[in-house]
């Protein structure tokens, strides 16, 4: 079943078919197109599903990158909020302290509602709009 070599290279010849390397590929069998039509077939659908699958992954990690930039700013303005929110709490709370002491609380009632202990004698000064002292 052997034949002829090209310079080592053995080639098979079955029914008046040369199969070799070096053989006339008009002359090849056609069971070797059709096992490189499958694996041809093969490759193209595993690189389709590799293509779906990296758009898929992609439009998740946009999707994630949207929803994360949107949290973040949702993040920055409560944070602002807060800040504001505590600092007129530490407002309040000073304003509560204040009124805690007993002069402070005198001083309160004699500039808003003009009232004097029984022994003081209130000194209102005129406000004159254009003149100055």
């Amino acid at each position: 079943m052997g034949g002829q070599g090209y310079q080592g290279v053995e080639t098979l010849v079955l029914g008046g078919m040369v199969m070799g390397r070096f053989a006339d590929p008009s002359k090849q069998a056609p069971q070797q197109q059709t096992k490189n039509k499958g694996a041809r077939r093969r490759v193209k659908i595993f690189l389709a599903i590799m293509a779906l699958f990296l758009v898929w992954a992609g439009s998740t990690l946009w999707s994630q990158n949207d929803r994360i930039r949107n949290q973040n700013e949702a993040l920055e303005q409560k944070q602002g909020e807060y800040k504001t929110v505590e600092l007129s709490l530490n407002q309040i709370r000073h304003e509560v302290e204040r009124l805690q002491d007993p002069e402070y609380i005198g001083q309160v009632a004699r500039k808003k509602f003009r009232l004097y202990l029984p022994n003081e004698t209130p000194i209102i000064q005129p406000h004159n709009s254009g003149e100055k002292p």
